[in-house]
């Protein structure tokens, strides 16, 4: 009889993995995993990015894209805000100039609030900052968050993306 219920149970868990065997993600989670994967490699290209990665939220829709990173260079706060608006906006780009994804989005334009930004920050040779030193900046809900070691749940600092970008676009015109 042991024999019996084992058999059974056997065959419910190889039945139950063959039935989501067959299952595909809907064409716009495929789409958004392609948007993301090419702009991880062209951040990682241009800015030395590194994706270790993904999510969102696409129940039945688009309605949140994400990214995280890790970077192998000590950042200060001027030097993170530089990456992370950078990064932000390149995904923002590649998400809206995709006229295959448009129709899937929940919101179109993508703004900063429907995407989020990790990047954790690491010395060149891959290891733990200082507990002092910036070590993860974050984009999420359209705001900037900048985190120290010693105090990982308390943002040193916190700031709008478009308060960003104006401290970005001043230091230019300079």
């Amino acid at each position: 009889m042991k024999l019996f219920f084992s058999i059974v149970g056997i065959l419910v868990i190889v039945l139950l993995g063959y039935s989501s065997f067959g299952h595909q993600s809907p064409r716009y989670v495929m789409l958004a995993h392609e948007i993301t994967a090419k702009t991880g490699k062209e951040l990682k290209a241009q800015k030395n990015l590194y994706l270790v990665g993904t999510g969102g939220g696409m129940m039945d829709d688009i309605q949140m894209m994400a990214m995280s990173f890790n970077y192998y260079k000590e950042v200060d706060l001027k030097t993170g805000r530089d990456l992370l608006v950078y990064a932000t906006n390149e995904y923002l780009s590649a998400i809206n100039n995709n006229t295959e994804i448009r129709p899937y989005l929940h919101e179109y334009p993508f703004t900063a609030k429907n995407i989020e930004i990790r990047i954790f920050i690491y010395n060149s040779d891959r290891s733990e900052l200082s507990i002092d030193k910036i070590d993860c900046i974050t984009s999420r809900h359209g705001m900037l968050n900048y985190y120290i070691r010693s105090d990982a749940s308390q943002a040193i600092y916190e700031e709008s993306y478009e308060k960003a970008v104006q401290a970005i676009s001043s230091e230019e015109i300079k």
